[in-house]
């Protein structure tokens, strides 16, 4: 077995380990700041006519907590954006979801594998988006974050990522800046969805110790039939 190969294997099995082990969710602004590849799930709400809570699009499962009827508008197919005065996100297009109450957040889930990068754009039910999110992966809770978007109205998108995956987004919108008390009030809107999953690190550690199993058997053999 050479050296190289060995090595070579080795380093993909260190690496992917030290990949997962300084994992954790980083967050950035802008499309194709989290994606830049193309996106294997998205969803743009345009299909959701029917007030649907569980709504499935794109790979993607998306529920809210809160206001069952977002003012008839949003996710209830009223493009309440074409209203006059609705001051609704520059970042939207057509048809979106949203929601508002106590406690209320927009929840994104993967039905198929954990997502290692998402991208959304957001808007608030107030003034200025004052965003925060939560990502979890099996029930728990893996990373959580606030920004500031500015007026409603402008948006924008927001991206995150984590090498380890996760496999759920909840987003709150408050009326103050740095809030991370998830009771209050809540006003989130979110449209354009983004996501993309690669193999987690630990099946690339497998694959690599695998590779090595297979070449050192591979070599014995060789030996044994001299």
């Amino acid at each position: 077995m050479k050296k190289t190969t060995v090595s070579a294997l080795l380093t993909l099995a260190l690496s992917a380990a030290s990949l997962s082990a300084a994992a954790g969710v980083v967050q950035t602004f802008g499309a194709g700041s989290a994606l830049n590849y193309p996106a294997q799930y998205a969803a743009n709400f345009d299909g959701n006519t029917l007030l649907a809570n569980q709504y499935s699009e794109g790979g993607l499962l998306f529920g809210f907590v809160g206001s069952e009827d977002n003012g008839g508008c949003g996710f209830a197919g009223v493009n309440c954006e074409a209203n006059p005065g609705d001051n609704f996100s520059a970042a939207f297009s057509g048809n979106y979801m949203g929601t508002d109450g106590l406690g209320a957040y927009i929840s994104i889930k993967s039905t198929l594998r954990d997502l290692t990068a998402i991208e959304f754009a957001v808007d608030s039910g107030y003034l200025d988006i004052f965003g925060f999110w939560q990502t979890f992966n099996d029930s728990v809770k893996t990373g959580s974050g606030n920004f500031n978007l500015g007026p409603a109205g402008v948006g924008g998108v927001i991206g995150l990522s984590d090498a380890a995956g996760f496999d759920e987004v909840r987003y709150y919108a408050f009326s103050s800046d740095n809030n991370t008390n998830i009771t209050r009030f809540s006003a989130p809107a979110l449209d354009s969805v983004r996501a993309f999953s690669v193999p987690e690190p630990s099946s690339a550690v497998l694959a690599a110790l695998a590779g090595l199993g297979c070449l050192a058997t591979r070599r014995q053999s060789a030996k044994s039939a001299k």
